[in-house]
């Protein structure tokens, strides 16, 4: 992405118009890396194509036109096989280090139970990912070249925000396999999570689904995704930092067979900074009647 607006980089992410953000939102993109180092594949046990299916599949391009706009972004470039930056630094099965003490991290969460922790380790209908295990030292490597970075960044541009504007608003932007089927009507074509409240005042995700209502998509809360590690970690609404997960379909936006750019591209990244627009309008509103009490 090419553009006017400010660009830092470093090891295996990027930003935009972080320095002095334009807007109090924060749009990250953690999942949609397509940056393989070859230690990937030196390991991996499986064609390299079965990898794919751990991306958020072309999730950077819906927020081209939020970095052309010079909206605040931040979006991971080595892709989620190397890491997970959506999972603590401690989700990690012990069972793919060599050396590893299982009593020495927290029991394995569900994510973790089903191969998707710090270090995805199996795939649904593909089984394990790798040849060998992981020494201690190259998965400490991961934490702190990137998964550590990127956190810090992502706080540090969020503190900016706050001070800047009153409040700040972290939109956590991922992309999900088209859901089949529902029980009480259309499958939702977008997911809001804010971990049923916990990371953000309500408002907020009642703003995203009102305008993806009014849009014609059928949107959902909290279900089947309600926000993961990053949501965890970043939001303090108690101290006016919120943070939403949305959650796209790949139809929407990907061509029929969900592994490259489609014809709904254009309208689907359209709508992300229109989504951007209004959860800035409605925090600087409410940040004014805050310092106006």
């Amino acid at each position: 992405m090419r553009t006017g607006v400010t660009t830092r980089d470093a090891d295996g992410f990027a930003s935009w118009g972080t320095d002095a953000p334009s807007v109090p939102v924060l749009l990250s993109v953690p999942h949609a890396g397509r940056d393989y180092p070859n230690d990937i594949y030196d390991a991996l046990r499986l064609p390299p194509a079965a990898l794919v299916r751990l991306e958020d599949r072309y999730a950077d391009l819906l927020t081209r036109r939020c970095v052309q706009m010079g909206h605040p972004v931040i979006m991971a470039h080595r892709a989620r096989a190397w890491i997970d930056l959506n999972r603590d630094a401690q989700d990690i099965d012990a069972d793919m280090v060599q050396g590893a003490q299982r009593a020495d991290y927290p029991s394995p969460g569900v994510k973790t139970r089903g191969g998707l922790g710090l270090i995805p380790r199996r795939l649904l209908g593909e089984g394990e990912l790798w040849r060998r295990q992981f020494t201690l030292d190259e998965v400490q490597h991961r934490i702190t070249s990137l998964h550590q970075p990127y956190h810090d960044a992502v706080g540090a541009i969020l503190e900016r925000m706050r001070q800047r504007f009153g409040v700040a608003i972290l939109l956590d932007l991922h992309s999900m396999p088209p859901i089949r089927s529902v029980a009480d009507g259309a499958a939702p074509q977008f997911v809001v999570g804010d971990r049923f409240g916990k990371s953000a005042a309500s408002i907020y995700a009642e703003l995203l689904l009102s305008r993806l209502h009014a849009q014609g998509y059928v949107a959902a809360l909290n279900h089947p995704y309600a926000g993961a590690y990053i949501l965890r970690r970043h939001a303090r609404p108690r101290a006016n930092i919120h943070a939403l997960q949305l959650e796209v379909d790949r139809s929407l936006y990907l061509d029929p067979d969900l592994r490259q750019p489609g014809a709904g591209l254009d309208r689907t990244s359209t709508l992300i900074p229109a989504l951007v627009a209004a959860l800035a309008d409605e925090a600087l509103g409410s940040a004014a009647l805050i310092a106006a009490e």
